[in-house]
C-alpha cells in the first residue's frame, strides 16, 4: 500500500502518551496521568440541560455549514464584550474543535513553500499542520529564564519573503506564558508592517491566575485585519469531547473556511452547538469557576513538588500545565522520551516529554486532574526515582 508522502509526520505525543496509559488502565494497572490536555471536570450541568433539550426538540439535521446563527452570534458577542474586540456574526467561525479551526486555517492559507514561524515550547500539532498543508515551520526558540517570551528581534530577522503567518499561543501550551498588552502590541506591528498574518490560539483564555489579565489580539483593533482568533469551549468551559471550537477573522477568511469545511467534515455537531450556546449564555458563572478549581489544582501541585522533591516550580499564570525541567526530580538524564517511557512503563506515571513541544530536557505535567490524583501521581513517582 502506498500513502500519501504528507503523512510523514511524528503522531501527537500527548495522545500516543496519553493512549498508553489508557490501555494500561483498561489492563487492570493503577496509573496516575499527568500527560492529559484537559481539564478533568464534569461538564457544568446547564451545558447538559441545553444538549437534552436540543435532543427532545429534534434539533439534530445538518446545520449550516458555518454554524447556527444563534451560535455565531452568541460566540461574537461574548467575544467582544469580554475583549474588547469587534467581530461581526459574518466573521465568525464555527468548527469541529480549536484543533480543526487551526489546521483548516493552514489549510487555507499555505501554499506548498510557504513559511509558517512557531515558537517553542510549542504545542506539539502546530509544526504538523503546517506541514501537512505543504508549508515549511520556522521555529523560533525561546528561554525559561527569559519567561518563554518571543524576542521581538529574533521574530524579525527570521521573517523572509516566504513568511505567511505566525502561530502566537498565548496562554500557551506547555508553558503557561502570557504576554502584556505591550508585548502584543510589538509583535503585531511588526507582523503588520510585513503583511504577515498572526493566528492567535486563545483557547485558554479563561485560565488565568494570581490576578493576571488575559489580553487578546482581538483587543488590538488596529491590527484586525492580519490577525485571526481560535478559541475553543473545551478548556474553558469543560467541553473537551463536544468538539466545537471557533475561528475569528474578516469575512473573506470565514468563506473559504466555510468552503474547506463544507468539503471536509461537514457542519460541527447540532447538539454540540446547541450546547455552546447555554455555555456562553452562562459564561460568567461557569469561567470563574473554571478557574478557581484549577487554580487550586495548580497551587496544589506546586505545594506538593516543593514538598516532595525539595525544587521550587515557577507558578504558571495561565492554562493547565508546569513545564519542568528534568533537573527538578533529581536526574541526570537529559532525553525527556527516555525518561517518560522508562516512568510510565516502570512507575505508572504518564507524563509528557518536553522534545514532542521542540523543548529537550523538559517534560511536560498537567494539572488538570483532580487534587487527589495530583498527590498521589507525585509521590507514586518519587518513591520511583527513590529507588533509582
Amino acid at each position: 500500500m502506498k500513502f500519501s508522502t504528507r503523512l510523514n509526520i511524528p503522531p501527537s505525543e500527548t495522545l500516543a502518551i496519553n493512549t498508553l496509559a489508557n490501555k494500561k488502565k483498561a489492563a487492570g494497572e493503577r496509573v496516575y496521568n499527568l500527560s492529559a490536555g484537559e481539564p478533568l471536570v464534569q461538564t457544568p450541568p446547564v451545558i447538559i440541560d441545553a444538549a437534552v433539550a436540543a435532543l427532545q426538540a429534534e434539533k439534530t439535521n445538518y446545520t449550516p455549514m458555518a454554524g447556527i446563527l444563534e451560535l455565531r452570534e452568541t460566540a461574537s458577542t461574548w467575544l467582544n464584550k469580554q475583549y474588547g474586540a469587534d467581530f461581526s456574526v459574518a466573521e465568525t467561525f464555527v468548527t469541529n474543535g480549536g484543533k480543526f479551526g487551526l489546521y483548516a486555517l493552514c489549510q487555507t492559507l499555505l501554499n506548498p513553500g510557504d513559511e509558517a514561524i512557531i515558537i517553542a515550547p510549542y504545542w506539539v500539532s502546530y509544526a504538523a499542520m503546517v506541514q501537512l498543508a505543504g508549508g515549511c515551520p520556522i521555529v523560533l526558540h525561546t528561554k525559561e529564564e527569559e519567561q518563554w517570551k518571543l524576542d521581538v528581534g529574533d521574530l524579525e530577522r527570521s521573517i523572509t519573503q516566504k513568511t505567511t503567518c505566525l502561530i502566537l499561543n498565548n496562554g500557551s501550551n506547555p508553558t503557561g506564558v502570557l504576554y502584556t498588552k505591550e508585548e502584543l502590541q510589538n509583535i503585531l506591528h511588526v507582523c503588520a508592517q510585513r503583511n504577515i498574518l498572526v493566528i492567535s490560539d486563545e483557547v485558554y483564555s479563561g485560565l488565568v491566575y494570581d490576578g493576571h489579565e488575559y489580553i487578546s489580539c482581538s483587543s488590538l483593533g488596529q491590527y484586525k485585519d492580519t490577525v485571526i482568533v481560535v478559541h475553543s469551549m473545551s478548556k474553558n468551559f469543560g467541553m473537551t469531547g463536544w468538539r466545537v471550537g471557533f475561528v475569528f477573522g474578516r469575512e473573506a477568511l470565514i468563506q473559504k473556511l466555510t468552503t474547506l469545511q463544507g468539503q471536509s467534515t461537514s457542519n460541527t455537531a447540532s447538539v454540540s452547538q446547541w450546547a455552546a450556546v447555554a455555555a456562553f449564555e452562562h459564561a460568567n458563572d461557569i469561567i470563574p469557576s473554571m478557574q478557581a478549581t484549577l487554580q487550586s489544582r495548580r497551587d496544589i501541585f506546586f505545594t506538593e513538588f516543593e514538598r516532595i522533591f525539595h525544587y521550587q516550580l515557577s507558578l504558571p499564570p495561565c492554562g493547565l500545565y508546569y513545564f519542568i525541567p528534568l533537573t527538578a526530580f533529581g536526574v541526570r538524564e537529559t532525553d525527556s522520551v527516555a525518561f517518560c517511557s522508562r516512568v510510565l512503563a516502570e512507575a505508572n506515571v504518564a507524563m509528557v516529554p518536553g522534545a514532542a513541544f521542540a523543548m529537550e530536557g523538559y517534560v511536560r505535567c498537567s494539572f488538570g486532574v483532580s487534587e487527589d490524583e495530583i498527590i498521589e501521581a507525585l509521590a507514586a513517582l518519587h518513591a520511583y526515582l527513590k529507588k533509582k
